[in-house]
């Protein structure tokens, strides 16, 4: 039995051992926020045909960084709201399209401070908008409220895609409480005129858009407003000029998103290009 025992022993030991040896781990290092700063590119340029314009291909300071296919308005390196690590300081960016991901379409030098960064590139000439993002977000009570928080930027050409929309604001649009004086109730978000970025502001969630609710809420609708207090309009695919809408979001408590507002006005269904992107930022 002793010796039954002490083989035994010699087996556990020889199997610790192995386990011990075959543990897989993922070395991680602490960002030196000395010398680092995190930066998400966001693609807002004011084209009309997105698809055509697709980044495939990243780089920073001649580094690739990404090789994913993203819509206009996406956020590398995936759809998600991620960040890359950059040097505090001048900083090179290149981004290029196609297939063959040799197309280059964007190319600066912009300076990144210390901290947390969304880049916004607005104007294929001009270095991006540099919008500094929370080291934490806010994300209210787990029980007392049921908000949401929203930031609003506004990157909104007129009809050549050169000169500045002007000011915009952003308005939640639900069905009216009392349908014999209006279709819609409009519940004021943010205002930005261009270039400008809002706080995070809250935004009360609703069950079927009347009862208090504390999860995710669907169907929710978005407005925007010229400085003449207008609804924003736009040409349908028939070429029928009607009020903008963005419709079908889902939106749920506790978090934080950016509604960025780009693209241009135009003269017609195929030379405009509005669009109202979101990121969900936690």
């Amino acid at each position: 039995m002793k010796k039954i025992f002490s083989i035994l022993s010699v087996v556990s030991l020889f199997l610790l051992a192995s386990c011990e040896k075959n543990v897989l781990s993922y070395q991680t290092t602490d960002l030196d926020v000395t010398t680092k700063a995190q930066v998400r590119l966001v693609y807002d340029l004011p084209v009309v045909a997105a698809a055509a314009q697709n980044i495939t291909l990243l780089k920073y300071n001649d580094q690739l960084v990404s090789q994913v296919s993203t819509a206009l308005g996406g956020i590398f390196p995936n759809s998600t709201a991620k960040y890359h690590v950059l040097p505090i300081g001048a900083n090179k960016v290149e981004a290029f399209k196609s297939a063959t991901k040799d197309q280059l379409v964007y190319s600066n030098t912009f300076n990144v401070p210390a901290g947390k960064w969304s880049a916004f590139v607005y104007d294929a000439n001009q270095a991006p908008l540099m919008v500094q993002d929370p080291e934490e977000y806010e994300t209210g009570h787990p029980w007392q409220d049921t908000v949401t928080y929203i930031r609003f930027v506004n990157l909104l050409y007129k009809a050549d895609g050169v000169t500045p929309f002007g000011k915009v604001y952003l308005k939640g649009r639900r069905t009216a409480t009392q349908p014999n004086i209006n279709t819609y109730d409009y519940i004021d978000i943010a205002e930005c005129d261009f270039k400008q970025a809002s706080g995070y502001i809250p935004y009360i969630l609703k069950r079927n858009g009347i009862a208090v609710w504390s999860g995710t809420e669907t169907g929710l609708a978005f407005v925007l407003f010229d400085e003449s207090g207008n609804l924003l309009k736009t040409f349908s695919s028939t070429n029928v000029l009607g009020d903008y809408s963005a419709t079908g979001y889902s939106m749920t408590k506790g978090v934080n998103y950016i509604f960025h507002l780009n693209g241009k006005m135009g003269t017609n269904y195929a030379t405009q290009s509005v669009r109202l992107s979101t990121i969900a930022v936690n």
